[in-house]
């Protein structure tokens, strides 16, 4: 008996054990399948278009005072995971700056109206929760009136299916990729009492500047997290989050979409739109399949969301550039006289006819960019175009045989012409500029292109060809500051402008060229374009002289107002005068004036600007085209 005792509680101990393994090798799991993230609560500033700072708020992933991110860090987790977010405020480095974090909320994941508690300087706050549904949501700093939403303390949180799988949630529609936009209202005023020391009235909420991922037009189009990137056929989603104050309604040119999710919420069906409501605190997902190739505008349908401090265009306008899906190369059948077109036997239409001129036939310029695979762009003021692609970088101005390609001088048999809005171009051009092997019948205009995208002609020979820089406007007497904008063109990507306003002569330790230049008073500019390579441009000069006039004359043009920006001194009366056969109207954003220049009735209004600011104004009949700014400086 006593040996089968021994033999029980040998069972039973060796069962106990085992047991105690298990459950540690469970606690274990659990905790290894965490998703932890650690972020930390500062201040610090955010650059917006055109170069102005503003003082922020903002959550960063890096333990340093003054490193808050605009939006903060995007959190990513899959269905299903257990999530800890422990948030950290590690204090202000501004010296005397209002700054206040309040416990995390994440929308979607906790209660509505949920404020969490003040998080004094050195306090951390761990949540744990658990993703259940795949969506878009957004976590933020809960004070009760969103105040430190508006000041940056927010972020997107997006949660993806399982397994990594590229559907919208587990199974829901599938996609090829996908961008997040994070919207935001800026209003600088807020951002500056902050950065005082003061707290701003909520109810005093005056936005100048609309952002998404904290950048606004032009500086979408250069980033490729907000300049949407595809091919035809291509299932892209977009994640729309706004956590912002006001309502913008989304739309895409060209293609319509699917909304297919709500507040992280999958939607019963997909509901077609080509504009999408997204009100303050909402985010929505949309499925877009590009149909056609192409450049194709992304923006908000209210104009003043299209502006950076008053001047349109700019806030929340990207791009999406979408190329064929065969642009890997294959053969081009075009005829002279028609839109049909064939790529590899099927079927494609093309924007503009195709015509023949001194015998040879010219073809759309963004069709052959959009097949060969090649981004089409306009310059700047100079109205030329510029095609880059891996190997090539090919520059041509309308109506000129003169083009440039890889930095090197080019003779166009014939010129680039316009058709329709439609660049044209020779067909035979190709075989030169792109290396295509290209077959023209004169008599019947019929072209057959074959071509191989990504292996245009490569150039062998090194860079000797020196930038060309300008001004614009150049020099010469103004009655108001000027706005002075530099240009360069050239085959390097790095090539800079340096300048100097002394007089001296500009070297490449001059001061760089960033950013349009106010000329106030009287100045002579000096500046130089130098490339990587060393090559350097002549020095070019203008001398500017400011003569200030009472009264400033702005022409209502058939569909701009000319000039489009003055800059004045308080007391200046600003007068705008009908020269079209037009109706137009003159219409402040900010609703200090409203008048209508008919041809047949008021055909000039007058305006006297007694503070500083900068007023910015429409033709609300022409609102895309006809926009115009006022800049009235401190005496």
């Amino acid at each position: 008996m006593p040996r089968v005792a021994t033999v029980r509680w040998s069972v039973l101990l060796a069962a106990l054990l085992f047991t105690l393994i298990a459950i540690a090798t469970m606690q274990q799991a659990h905790a290894a399948s965490v998703k932890k993230v650690q972020l930390y609560a500062t201040d610090g500033y955010h650059t917006l278009a055109g170069g102005k700072q503003v003082y922020v708020w903002g959550y960063s992933l890096t333990n340093e005072p003054g490193s808050a991110r605009f939006p903060g860090p995007r959190i990513t987790a899959e269905e299903g995971d257990n999530v800890e977010v422990t948030v950290t405020n590690i204090g202000a480095h501004k010296p005397g700056a209002d700054f206040q974090v309040h416990s995390m909320h994440v929308d979607g994941v906790d209660p509505e109206g949920h404020a969490g508690a003040i998080l004094a300087a050195g306090q951390s706050e761990t949540r744990q929760f658990t993703v259940n549904q795949a969506g878009s949501y957004f976590y933020y700093s809960s004070d009760p009136n969103g105040y430190a939403r508006q000041m940056g303390l927010s972020g997107p949180f997006i949660v993806t299916a399982k397994d990594s799988a590229e559907q919208a949630w587990t199974g829901g529609p599938a996609y090829d990729k996908e961008y997040v936009f994070h919207l935001n209202e800026v209003d600088p005023v807020w951002h500056k009492a902050a950065e005082d020391g003061t707290v701003h009235d909520p109810q005093q909420f005056h936005p100048r500047y609309w952002t998404i991922n904290g950048k606004s037009f032009p500086d979408l189009e250069s980033d490729p997290e907000t300049m949407i990137h595809g091919k035809t056929g291509e299932n892209i989603l977009v994640r729309l989050i706004n956590p912002g104050f006001d309502e913008h309604p989304m739309h895409l040119h060209g293609h319509h979409f699917h909304v297919v999710a709500e507040n992280g919420t999958p939607l019963p069906a997909p509901i077609e739109k080509d504009t999408v409501d997204l009100a303050p605190g909402e985010t929505k997902d949309i499925l877009i399949n590009f149909k056609q190739a192409g450049h194709f505008p992304f923006h908000s349908h209210k104009i003043l969301d299209n502006t950076n401090d008053g001047v349109y265009p700019g806030g929340l306008h990207t791009m999406t550039h979408i190329d064929w899906q065969d642009a890997g190369g294959g053969k081009i059948a075009i005829e002279a006289g028609s839109t049909h077109a064939a790529v590899n036997g099927e079927h494609v239409m093309l924007p503009v006819a195709p015509f023949q001129l001194k015998g040879d036939t010219y073809i759309p310029l963004t069709f052959v960019a959009a097949q060969f695979g090649g981004d089409l762009r306009e310059r700047g003021a100079d109205g030329s175009l510029v095609y880059r692609s891996q190997h090539t970088a090919w520059e041509l101005w309308y109506v000129q045989q003169h083009a440039i390609w890889n930095g090197q001088q080019m003779q166009l048999p014939s010129p680039m012409l316009e058709m329709k809005g439609e660049p044209m171009i020779p067909a035979g051009v190709l075989a030169t500029a792109l290396c295509a092997q290209v077959e023209q019948d004169a008599a019947s205009g019929a072209v057959t292109i074959e071509y191989e995208a990504g292996q245009e002609c490569r150039s062998s020979e090194p860079d000797v060809t020196p930038p060309v820089v300008s001004a614009t406007p150049q020099g010469g007497t103004y009655a108001s500051s000027q706005q002075v904008t530099l240009s360069i063109t050239d085959n390097d990507p790095s090539a800079a402008i340096y300048y100097t306003l002394d007089e001296s002569a500009p070297t490449n330790g001059s001061a760089v060229y960033t950013a349009p230049i106010s000329i106030s008073a009287a100045a002579t500019l000096k500046f130089i374009g130098i490339d990587s390579a060393g090559n350097a441009s002549d020095v070019q000069t203008e001398v500017y002289t400011i003569e200030p006039s009472v009264e400033v004359m702005v022409d209502a043009l058939d569909a701009v107002f000319s000039p489009a920006e003055v800059t004045i001194k308080p007391g200046t009366t600003v007068t705008w005068v009908l020269k079209s056969s037009m109706l137009h109207s003159v219409t402040s954003y900010d609703g200090l004036f409203d008048e209508q220049l008919s041809p047949d009735g008021q055909k000039s209004f007058s305006y006297t600007f007694n503070e500083p600011g900068t007023f910015g104004y429409v033709c609300v009949v022409h609102p895309f085209s006809m926009t115009g700014t006022v800049i009235v400086e401190d005496e």
